[in-house]
């Protein structure tokens, strides 16, 4: 018998040893796992935060490029509203017939051209709102000065 409790002793002992070492397991694992969990949350805002800054930087570019695309729309109606004033002036001040008519027909060309430059500019203008919209950001603002040579 006293072998008997020996043995049941040692196998009590070897019992605890046992769930001491799967509970030290479990732990670690619990440990491990939190870890990858932390790692993977990290990883997984820094994608977000990345790709947020990539969308960010591409709504940017896009306001940037239709922004200088109305500047030199804008550009090409301050050109022709001057052509026009000067043009104006010499038809006004004009008194040879066959010179009021040249004037104007070149102030007919202008008109012609300064309506479509403002119309490409105004339907550029709409789409150019639709797609920064689109693409999560806000119209880029004009100078007064751009907005009447574009007639917006």
């Amino acid at each position: 018998m006293a072998g008997t409790r020996a043995e049941v002793e040692h196998g009590r002992t070897r019992l605890r040893a046992l769930e001491t070492e799967l509970a030290h397991r479990e732990r670690t694992m619990e440990t491990q796992l939190y870890h990858e969990e932390t790692m993977f949350e990290l990883k997984a805002g820094l994608m977000r935060d990345l790709i947020k800054a990539l969308v960010e930087k591409r709504v940017d570019a896009v306001c940037m490029g239709f922004k200088e695309t109305l500047g030199m729309y804008a550009e090409q109606s301050r050109h022709y509203m001057a052509q026009q004033d000067r043009y104006a002036d010499a038809e006004i001040k004009a008194t040879d017939p066959g010179e009021f008519a040249r004037l104007k027909t070149r102030l007919s060309d202008i008109d012609i051209h300064l309506t479509s430059i403002r119309s490409d500019a105004l339907a550029l203008y709409r789409e150019m709102n639709k797609v920064i919209l689109l693409i999560g950001g806000t119209m880029p603002g004009m100078s007064s000065d751009d907005k009447r040579a574009l007639g917006l």
